[in-house]
C-alpha cells in the first residue's frame, strides 16, 4: 500500500468515525429531550385530571417547564443555544421529579 493510499484510507476512516460520533451525540440529545418531554406531559396530565396533590403542583409545574424546554430543543438548531436549552430541560425535569417524589413521600 502506497503512502497516498494509506493517507486516503486514514482520512476516509476519520470522516466515517466523525459522522458516527455526530449521529450518536444527536441521538443522545434527542433521547434526553424526549425524557424531559415525557415527564412534562405526565405531570401536565396529572394536574389536568386532578390526580396531583396540592403540595405537588409546584414540582410538577417545574417538570412541565422542563418539558417545554425539551420541545424547544427541536425548534432551535443553533448548537450552543440548543445545548443550553437541553441542559435547562434536564435540570428542571430532574428537580421537578425529585420534588414530586419528596412531596409524595412526605404526604404519606
Amino acid at each position: 500500500m502506497s503512502e497516498e493510499e494509506r493517507a486516503r484510507a486514514v482520512e476516509e476512516y476519520s470522516e466515517a468515525v466523525g459522522r458516527l460520533q455526530h449521529s450518536a451525540f444527536r441521538n443522545l440529545r434527542t433521547s434526553i429531550a424526549n425524557v424531559a418531554i415525557f415527564f412534562g406531559v405526565v405531570s401536565g396530565w396529572l394536574i389536568l385530571t386532578g390526580d396531583a396533590e396540592p403540595a405537588a403542583l409546584v414540582p410538577m409545574s417545574v417538570s412541565i417547564v422542563g418539558g417545554v424546554l425539551g420541545v424547544s430543543t427541536y425548534a432551535v438548531r443553533r448548537q450552543p443555544f440548543a445545548r443550553y436549552l437541553l441542559i435547562g430541560a434536564v435540570v428542571l425535569a430532574v428537580v421537578g421529579l425529585a420534588g414530586t417524589v419528596i412531596v409524595s413521600q412526605v404526604a404519606q
